[in-house]
């Protein structure tokens, strides 16, 4: 990658990006480690296991903070990369409540690297240096994108792996080096060890490439080797404790959270949290996130079973709340002007892009299918705002096929 002095043009840009995101972390960061994140890591400090399930009695095991002595029950509810950040984070600072503002100062920097990439990124789909500024500064300094840098999320971490698989990708096609492979497959990886799903998209990925271009089949055949061996170690840990060579055991708990009877587009966790409680009849063991799972997704299936034309509406009702917003979203601010205008602007240009963009082989229409395949695959779960955030560079990349094509239809 190219030296970031090299680009002056974008620096101011940095700089100011990194004085807006201060100053919003100053009012509004997380300034505690919390939820899942602070009981994981205090359950590993004192066991040793990576798990937040807690064993209490004969035939009881509820999240909490373990004490000596008690015995931890392993998880594989999230895949391990920003819990391995936080972990590293944790060794740079000397007490707990340390660990938040070093965690957003390094997210905001992340981010940085991503407004960077980003620049990059749209500098190889166009020549126009206004599209290339523009754009950049919209991704740079849109509200969501600068509130998420001050909470503790993977969010960040996932934007910028995305950028650079990205990034890579588009230099793979452009030039068939076995450096740039090594490092989109990596960054592949890594990905995948951030959020399990994307083994999907990363396989569609590649299957897009080799159905029209055919003649990178080893280089598809490398990639998979290398991305394999980049999760290969998390895949033996879980192999060690669950004799399954797993990447994440959530399915039935986002089935079950995103389809029960409260029929909320972000999910509801009451009817969960009812059934971990009643439930005697699972060993408590390390299989025991596993059976647990097992029994959300049936649940969340006969739910769908009984109901189907209901859930299906609530299926079309979360694309919605997807594509542009949630009607009725329970999150603070959700509906502040910073955040839904601009939302609503981007999700417009950016369906708009896409349709456009189906129809132009190569990168334009790969980015169009990731971003309908991401739209029907999360709408079958629950759909939180951060899900929009994760999307929001290809939204960008997409909004400029749409402002492409009216430069042509009336100014060319």
């Amino acid at each position: 990658m190219k030296n970031i002095l090299k680009h002056k043009e974008i620096i101011y840009l940095l700089l100011s990006s990194l004085v807006v995101r201060i100053f919003v972390a100053y009012f509004y960061s997380d300034t505690v480690l919390r939820n899942e994140w602070s009981m994981i890591l205090h359950n590993y400090q004192i066991s040793g296991i990576f798990g937040f399930n807690v064993v209490i009695s004969d035939n009881l095991a509820i999240p909490k903070f373990a004490e000596i002595g008690e015995r931890v029950l392993p998880t594989a509810f999230m895949p391990p990369l920003y819990l391995y950040f936080i972990y590293f984070v944790k060794n740079l600072s000397n007490e707990l409540v340390s660990i938040a503002p070093l965690i957003v100062f390094l997210q905001i920097l992340l981010s940085l690297i991503s407004i960077f990439i980003f620049y990059l990124i749209i500098k190889n789909l166009t020549k126009s240096k206004f599209l290339t500024r523009t754009f950049t500064l919209v991704f740079a300094f849109f509200p969501i994108n600068i509130y998420a840098t001050s909470q503790i999320s993977s969010v960040s971490l996932q934007i910028l792996l995305s950028l650079i698989f990205f990034y890579y990708l588009l230099l793979i096609l452009k030039k068939n080096k076995i450096k740039y492979v090594f490092i989109f497959s990596v960054i592949g990886g890594l990905l995948i060890l951030i959020r399990g799903e994307f083994l999907i998209f990363y396989f569609f990925t590649l299957f897009y490439f080799f159905f029209f271009y055919k003649r990178k089949f080893k280089l598809i055949l490398i990639s998979v080797s290398l991305t394999l061996l980049t999760v290969s170690p998390y895949l033996i840990r879980n192999y060690f404790y669950f004799d399954n060579l797993t990447l994440t055991k959530s399915f039935g708990y986002n089935l079950l959270k995103g389809n029960n009877p409260s029929f909320k587009v972000e999910g509801d966790i009451a009817l969960i949290e009812k059934i971990k409680k009643d439930e005697k009849n699972i060993k408590l063991d390390n299989h025991y996130e596993f059976e647990l799972d097992n029994l959300f997704k049936e649940k969340a299936l006969n739910f769908i079973r009984n109901n189907p034309v209901e859930y299906f509406k609530l299926y079309l009702l979360k694309i919605f709340s997807f594509l542009f917003f949630d009607l009725n979203s329970s999150y603070p601010y959700y509906f502040n002007f910073f955040h839904i205008v601009p939302k609503i602007i981007i999700s417009i240009t950016s369906l708009i892009g896409a349709v456009i963009a189906i129809g132009k082989r190569g990168f334009p229409q790969y980015l169009s299918c990731y971003f309908f395949l991401n739209i029907s695959l999360f709408s079958i779960f629950f759909i939180l705002p951060r899900y929009s955030l994760i999307l929001l560079p290809v939204q960008i990349l997409l909004s400029i096929d749409f402002v492409k094509y009216l430069r042509r239809k009336f100014f060319d």
